[in-house]
């Protein structure tokens, strides 16, 4: 009988990744992987999850790609961070080797059309614009934002600030890496 069809779980459960939510994302990994064998598995092999932990770390997270598929996992799954899951979205495309993000929302990682990467969440453009018409309709017009430098943060900043200003809003931007919690209040 051939070996136990593995897929790869990317997963951040070491800091600075966000741990709960890496414990939580594979929590629900393990239980799929469970209900697929308790049902027979695949072609009546059971499925095998292999996790790395990529600690919210793209380089890590891109290493973990190379590592899995050198492994012969028919697939990837997971990761959270949005930065994190656009670096391994980015090597497994390259590799042809199938990714389904569970959690990361970056428009970035699913912007260029591809036949090996996926995502379940909405895009972060659908979120933040949400958030901005809740914003505008409850009659907040000066938005401030406390965040930090990232493309995931530049990225939705951009797109509150857009949004708002249609509306005749504005958004202030605080960059976290430059303030305390003090100094932002």
């Amino acid at each position: 009988m051939s070996p136990a069809p593995l897929i790869g779980a990317l997963v951040p459960l070491t800091r600075p990744g966000w741990v709960e939510a890496g414990r939580h994302l594979l929590a629900g990994l393990e239980l799929a992987v469970r209900e697929v064998n308790d049902a027979g598995g695949i072609a009546g092999r059971p499925l095998e999850l292999v996790v790395r932990d990529t600690a919210a770390d793209p380089g890590r997270a891109a290493a973990a790609v190379d590592e899995l598929e050198g492994l012969g996992v028919a697939a990837l799954a997971g990761e959270y961070h949005s930065v994190v899951a656009r670096a391994a979205a980015a090597r497994a495309d390259a590799l042809g080797l199938p990714f389904l993000c569970s959690s990361a929302v970056l428009d970035a990682l699913t912007e260029q059309p591809t036949d090996w990467v996926a995502r379940l969440c909405p895009a972060q453009s659908h979120g933040w614009r949400i958030y901005a018409d809740f914003l505008l309709g409850a009659g907040h017009r000066r938005i401030a934002v406390a965040a930090q430098a990232s493309v995931y943060w530049a990225s939705g900043i951009r797109i509150l600030r857009d949004r708002l200003a249609a509306g005749g809003g504005t958004v202030v931007e605080l960059d976290m890496g430059l303030l305390d919690p003090a100094g932002v209040c």
